[in-house]
């Protein structure tokens, strides 16, 4: 893989949430069945298990109400598919008339791995058009033949402004295993696991809370699908300025639940 650059690398957080996934979606133009089974968030996800789908298809769709996502930058979402997918080979819409007839915004999603949940974002590529949304769908971009799509809690975030570094530790506990069988060589086993880190930059807006779960986006670069994703509780603010007249911030966070690492 080529080297990627960092100085474009972002921060997200907030939350706004456009679609809870606990209701089932409206058939698109496929040959499909909607349901909802069990999903990450709350008690249900959006099921659209395909029958002879075929490319460039409609799968599903939604109303929504959350009106204008301009001032946000990108979404967040919960996806799985029953079968592997390379990047682009499905992508999520959003639209201004209804069952996603001329989306606005395409937004691909990355490589999956069949049967597996996995946090998706994706970065909207003009936020000023998204100012009235009322639909929200899915589209097969690649024939994938039958299968099931599943997806579950869809937020837009925003853009964390001033940022311009971050830092995340990435851990695994080991356990001392040893007993009279090892013959004094130390044994040891995986424990849990869990994350943290700290993000800094210079007062823009108002400071964020502490104390407070937020989804987190850790953007390595401009790259698509270079983030480090999951759910975060801001544990700490530290601000400070200086005789040249710049406020700064930093803020520590601790992982809560799975991280979910960049694509390669």
């Amino acid at each position: 893989m080529a080297h990627i650059s960092g100085k474009a690398g972002r921060v997200y957080g907030g939350a706004l949430l456009v679609e809870n996934c606990e209701d089932v979606w409206d058939a698109g133009t496929a040959a499909s069945v909607i349901s909802v089974v069990t999903g990450k968030v709350g008690t249900y996800c959006v099921r659209d298990t395909t029958t002879t789908l075929g490319a460039s298809t409609l799968m599903m769709t939604e109303v929504i109400a959350p009106g204008t996502l301009a001032a946000y930058d990108g979404v967040y979402f919960w996806y799985r598919s029953s079968v592997n997918q390379i990047a682009g080979d499905t992508a999520l819409l959003l639209d201004d008339t209804a069952a996603c007839a001329s989306p606005l915004e395409v937004l691909n999603l990355p490589a999956l791995t069949a049967a597996t949940w996995k946090q998706c974002f994706s970065r909207f590529a003009d936020p000023s058009l998204l100012t009235a949304i009322i639909s929200i769908g899915l589209r097969q971009v690649t024939d994938l033949a039958d299968g099931t799509f599943d997806i579950d809690d869809i937020e837009a975030l925003k853009e964390i402004d001033g940022i311009k570094s971050w830092t995340l530790d990435y851990t695994a506990d080991t356990l001392d295993a040893t007993d009279f069988d090892d013959a004094g060589i130390r044994a040891h086993i995986i424990g849990q696991s869990g994350w943290s880190g700290s993000f800094e930059g210079y007062k823009d807006t108002t400071p964020l809370g502490i104390g407070s779960e937020v989804y987190l986006v850790l953007g390595e670069s401009t790259t698509a699908y270079q983030n480090w994703i999951g759910k975060a509780i801001i544990t700490a603010c530290h601000p400070s300025t200086s005789h040249e007249g710049i406020v700064s911030y930093s803020y520590d966070f601790l992982g809560t639940g799975a991280l979910q690492s960049p694509n390669a």
